[in-house]
Parts: C-alpha cells; sequence; structure tokens
C-alpha cells in the first residue's frame, strides 16, 4: 500500500514540474488580434494607443481607437501585399531608421549619468589653475621630444623648481605666460576634458601629470578652489582705447566720465549704450550682453561685474580694450541636476566623454558575443609592415585575397583580413608603427560595426521599447506609401475624379461673397504690356497655356499669376474687379491688366476652391478604401484579450 502512495506522489511531483514547465505568455506578447491570419499582440496596441492618446486634447477609449488601429493595420497590410516592405527604396530607409532608433540603446546609461554627475559637481566649483603648455610636435620623434622635455620640467618643479618662472620661460600660451602660467578661475565644460580633469582631479598645490590636449601638452597645478559665482546678465557701455596712443586714450577717458555722470544723474542706459558705445555688437542691443560665468570676460571686467548688486551701476573700470561702465540686470545660480541635465548631454555630445557610455556599451557587447582576436593573424599583419617598411601597394597584394579571420564573434561572424585591407588606401611616407596603428583602429571599427549590426537585430526581439518604436517606423514607411498610391496623389492626379466629385457635391461649396476671377498680366512697362494686349486681341489663348504663351511673346519682361479673391483680399484684385483705387507700383512690375476676368458668386471649376475639393475627395477616396479592405481581409479580435488592455 505504501508503494502505491509513493507511485502516485511521485506521479503527481512528475505532474506538477510538468504542468510548472508549461511556458506562460507574457501578457504583452498575447494575440489581440488577427489580419488574415497574421497576429498582431497586445503589447503593440497598448504602446501605440498610449502613444496616440498623449497626443491627443479629448483621449479616446480603447474601444474608440481600436477601430482606428484596425484600419491602420489593413493598410499595413495592403502595403505588404503590394510587396512595398521587399523594394530597395524601404529597405534602405528601414534599415537607416532600424540604426538611427538603436542609438540610445547602444549607450550604457549607468556610465552616461556617473558623466553627468560628475560634470553637475565640478559645476558647483571653480578652480584656479595655472599651466605650462608646449606644442605637440608634427612628427612621432618630435612629440615624443616635446613630451619629454615638458616631463623634465615637471621634475625640476617637483625638485623644487620655480613654476611661475619655468612657465615664463618655456609656456607657448602667451595669455598665461606673462603671469607665470596663471589662468584664473576656470570652470567646467569650458576646456578639454582631458585639461578639465587634471585641473579638477588633482589635489590643489600638488603638479598633474603630462597630459595632452587637442592644443598641445600640458602640466597642470590647481592654486585654489572656490564656490561658482553662477552667471551675471549686464549691459555695458564702452570706450575703446586698444592701440591709441596716449593722448588719444585720455581722451576717452574724459568721455567715458561724462556719460557715467549723465547715467548717475538717471540718463537711460540703453539710449546711451545705443549712441556712445563703441562695441558695436553689444551697442545695438542697448549694451546687453549674453549671460556670462567666470572666465567668460577679460578679468577687470568680469571682477567688477559679479561684485555688483542686481541694478547696480559699477564705476569706470579699466580692462585691454579699454573704458567700461557696467550696469548688472541679474544673476542666477547652477540650477538643478534636472535642468542642468539637457545643457551636459549638449556639452557631451560634442565631447570626446560623450563616446564613453558607447564605449562601455559596445565593450559589454564585445563580452555577450564572445569575441576572439585571432592574436597571431594580427601579429603577423604587423609583421609584414613593418618588414615591408610600410603599408602600401605591396602590402595590399600580399593581403587582399588572404580570408585569415582576425577577429570572431557570436560562433560564425568573422572580420578577416582581406575586409579590412579592401577598406584601406595605401599609406605611403606613413612609419609602419604609425601604418599598423591606423589598421588596428580600422579594424577595431569594423568589429564595432559588425557587432552592433548584431546587437541591433537582436534588439528588434529582446527589448520591446525598441521594438514597439521599430515597427511604428516600419508601419508608418508603409502607411505613407499605400496611403499616398491610393489616396494623396490619386487624388491629386485623377482629374477626372476631382472633376465628377465636384459636379455631383457642388451645393457644398458656397461662398459668403462674390470673387473676381483672372489671369493677370504684369509687365515691366506700358509699352510691354500693349504688346501682350494687342497679340490677345488678336489670338484666343487658354488659360493655362497663357503664362507660357507671354514668356514666349515677351520673354522675362511679363509674368501671369492666376487669381481668385474676394473684395478686400488683393488691393490689384480691388481696383481690377471692384472699382477700388489704383495701388501705387511695387517693384519692376509696374503694368497690369486682367485676362478674361469675371465675377462668380460660387465655384465654376475645381481650380476655383482646390483646396476643399481636393480634401474632401481624398476623404471620399480613403473611406471607400478602407471599406473595400475591410470587405477583403478577414479580422478577428480576441475579446479576452481586449479586457486586458490598459
Amino acid at each position: 500500500m505504501k508503494k502505491i502512495l509513493l507511485s502516485a506522489a511521485m506521479l503527481l511531483t512528475a505532474c506538477g514540474s510538468m504542468f510548472a514547465a508549461k511556458p506562460q505568455i507574457d501578457r504583452a506578447d498575447q494575440v489581440l488580434l488577427t489580419i488574415d491570419k497574421k497576429p498582431v499582440t497586445l503589447g503593440e496596441f497598448e504602446y501605440l494607443y498610449h502613444k496616440n492618446n498623449s497626443q491627443q486634447l479629448v483621449p479616446q477609449t480603447i474601444e474608440e481607437y481600436l477601430d482606428m488601429f484596425v484600419n491602420y493595420k489593413l493598410k499595413v497590410a495592403e502595403a505588404e501585399a503590394a510587396g512595398i516592405d521587399t523594394t530597395a527604396t524601404f529597405i534602405n530607409e528601414f534599415n537607416g531608421y532600424a540604426r538611427d532608433l538603436a542609438q540610445p540603446y547602444l549607450t550604457d546609461q549607468a556610465v552616461e549619468q556617473e558623466l553627468i554627475d560628475k560634470i553637475y559637481d565640478r559645476l558647483k566649483e571653480e578652480v584656479n589653475v595655472s599651466h605650462i603648455m608646449m606644442f605637440t610636435g608634427e612628427t612621432p620623434a618630435e612629440r615624443q621630444a616635446n613630451r619629454n622635455t615638458l616631463d623634465s620640467i615637471r621634475t625640476v618643479i617637483l625638485n623644487g623648481g620655480d613654476f611661475e618662472a619655468l612657465a615664463k620661460e618655456y609656456s607657448i600660451d602667451r595669455a598665461s605666460r606673462d603671469r607665470g602660467g596663471n589662468m584664473g578661475y576656470i570652470t567646467a565644460n569650458r576646456f578639454p576634458y582631458t585639461f578639465e580633469d587634471a585641473a579638477y582631479e588633482t589635489p590643489v598645490g600638488q603638479l598633474s601629470q603630462v597630459i595632452e590636449t587637442p592644443y598641445g601638452y600640458h602640466l597642470v597645478k590647481p592654486i585654489d578652489r572656490r564656490q561658482a559665482r553662477g552667471q551675471v546678465l549686464v549691459q555695458h557701455i564702452l570706450k575703446l582705447t586698444q592701440g591709441l596712443p596716449a593722448d588719444q586714450a585720455a581722451a576717452k577717458r574724459h568721455e567715458i566720465d561724462s556719460i557715467h555722470a549723465l547715467l548717475a544723474a538717471g540718463a537711460d542706459f540703453d539710449d546711451l549704450a545705443a549712441r556712445e558705445s563703441e562695441d558695436p555688437g553689444s551697442a545695438r542691443q542697448g549694451g546687453r550682453l549674453p549671460w556670462f560665468s567666470t572666465g567668460r570676460m577679460v578679468k577687470p571686467f568680469e571682477d567688477a561685474a559679479f561684485a555688483l548688486k542686481d541694478g547696480e551701476l559699477s564705476d569706470i573700470v579699466e580692462s585691454s580694450f579699454g573704458y567700461h561702465i557696467i550696469k548688472r540686470l541679474d544673476s542666477k545660480g547652477l540650477g538643478s541636476k534636472e535642468e542642468v541635465t539637457p545643457m551636459i548631454k549638449e556639452i557631451l555630445a560634442q565631447d570626446e566623454r560623450g563616446l564613453l557610455p558607447r564605449r562601455a556599451k559596445l565593450d559589454q557587447y564585445r563580452k555577450k558575443y564572445n569575441l576572439s582576436m585571432n592574436r597571431p593573424a594580427v601579429a603577423m599583419v604587423e609583421s609584414v609592415i613593418r618588414s615591408n617598411g610600410g603599408y602600401d601597394s605591396t602590402v595590399i597584394a600580399k593581403f587582399i585575397d588572404m580570408p585569415a579571420p582576425l577577429a570572431t564573434f557570436d560562433g560564425d561572424n568573422k572580420i578577416c583580413l582581406n575586409e579590412v585591407v579592401a577598406t584601406l588606401a595605401p599609406m605611403d611616407g606613413l612609419a609602419p608603427a604609425q601604418a599598423f596603428d591606423i589598421f588596428s583602429k580600422r579594424l577595431d571599427a569594423m568589429i564595432d560595426d559588425a557587432i552592433t549590426d548584431r546587437a541591433v537585430a537582436d534588439m528588434a526581439t529582446d527589448n520591446a521599447d525598441y521594438r514597439n518604436l521599430l515597427n511604428e517606423y516600419r508601419d508608418g514607411i508603409l502607411l505613407f506609401e499605400i496611403s499616398d498610391r491610393n489616396v494623396w496623389s490619386r487624388a491629386k492626379e485623377d482629374t477626372e475624379g476631382l472633376d465628377k466629385w465636384f459636379e455631383t457635391h457642388r451645393d457644398r461649396y458656397k461662398w459668403d461673397a462674390p470673387k473676381f476671377k483672372s489671369y493677370i498680366i504684369f509687365a515691366t512697362s506700358d509699352s510691354v504690356l500693349n504688346v501682350a494686349h494687342k497679340f490677345l486681341e488678336e489670338n484666343l489663348v487658354a488659360g493655362k497655356e497663357l503664362a507660357a504663351c507671354m514668356r514666349q511673346l515677351c520673354g522675362r519682361e511679363v509674368r501671369v499669376e492666376r487669381v481668385i479673391a474676394a473684395k478686400g483680399e488683393n488691393a490689384i484684385v480691388d481696383y481690377l474687379g471692384f472699382n477700388g483705387e489704383k495701388p501705387a507700383p511695387s517693384g519692376k512690375w509696374i503694368a497690369y491688366e486682367a485676362y478674361r476676368p469675371a465675377i462668380i458668386d460660387s465655384p465654376v471649376e475645381v481650380a476655383d476652391e482646390r483646396g476643399a475639393i481636393t480634401a474632401d475627395y481624398q476623404s471620399h477616396l480613403e473611406e471607400s478604401w478602407v471599406k473595400n479592405l475591410r470587405s477583403r481581409h478577414k479580422v478577428k479580435i480576441n475579446k479576452k484579450v481586449l479586457k486586458q488592455a490598459k
């Protein structure tokens, strides 16, 4: 008996395991409807429903939107049936969108947020920085020599050498050299990030390692830190003295003193700035300058502006440009992280740091897809380039037919030697080390591109947000093309259909007032207009042919414009059709007259109300098309799944 019970228990356990192993369909993956047996998921429907409602003034219910959604999917099905999704045009456009839409998902959000946090924290502080700068050099040997020189200077300073004296002797930065290398206080996001890192990460009073920026090599020494002063908004009046002899500079001082006295007595700053300031860029705006923070203006001007209170007027301020009077209009602090983040992201997009989140994500994908480098093959490439003395046509000829894999990922995917070589032109004149470095970077880029393509392909399956967005764009391209064929272009090109629609529904198109209808012939002189007038008295010309006829007769001395307008809508129409005053000539078209004028109470042809008639005809075509689609395609809605929609 116990054996029987035990066997039953084992059977129940096995059955329980069997049922537990049955895969559960994710709610979003449940089929909401089918069109000709092609499934559409609840997740896709909800994504578009919520997106549509977020753009509507009056939200739709799920039931109301479902009808629109079915029509939308029917049109996409029609586009697929027409083979639009197989055309080269569609495939190229869709693949481009797929890559673009994937970009936000190809960055490591944690790394990006870490960068944003670090930059925001730096924006809270300003660093008083000194530096010694040297050229990088044009050749590898020169670059190395200059770097070694600056490294030697660093050693001298660490052993007690005078930083300021060495800066005056060796630094190539003329703006700071005479001050012993001192740049004053700087803020984040204004210098290359390697320089910024050195300024903010090196402790005050200590010396950075030799760093490289696009401008040269640097030794950086932070002198002091302070809380960021934010930004100020000022207006100023400038009297330029730069380059003037002493007597003329003294005269400028008298002028600025007089202006200051007027302002102190209550004169209007905007007015005086517009008339007296010698800063043409700001004078037109009453002396107003854009918002600025530390490091944006010459030091005397900046110090004076930040020392003022809002609404306060400065004394005379002398800078390297001349004499200034400054009025501080407003000031503001840093702002919250949420407020500043968009600005930080803009900076990252133009900064090498902006590549770091992408690099981190690519490194993750390299691990995910088991990237393996063929080190012996890469070493062979380097050996051939070095033994050949560089990368030239000889090397290319040797490698171009060699399909040796240099990298392998995700099983069978390979980047082969001949593929890399096919993308690189000869590098005549480059040293072997430089040529191999370029080869290595090209190989790396091709690996990244291939890995990215693989990741994007997976994303369409694994990432619901990306999949929904991609499907939306795919269907949107198809919808546009099929709608253009069946409605928009068809309505414009189907002149017979438009005419028939208008004749059948003429009573829809009424006007509140009569309109003047005509072709107006404009001419550059009365004599030219007389030639045109005489020709048209003797020859009957159809309206559609009038412009070409006049151009052939009078060349560029005449133009034709078709008009249809009510009284009060156009001065020339009022004169020609409603006995109004003749308007004064404007431009070169000084003479004009009406050809085949008429006053009509309502449209007599499609051209008289083309916009409204075409729009109505398009609506008619749309309605007929949808009705036809509904009759030809089988739509089945799973009402049980629909109840889960939210």
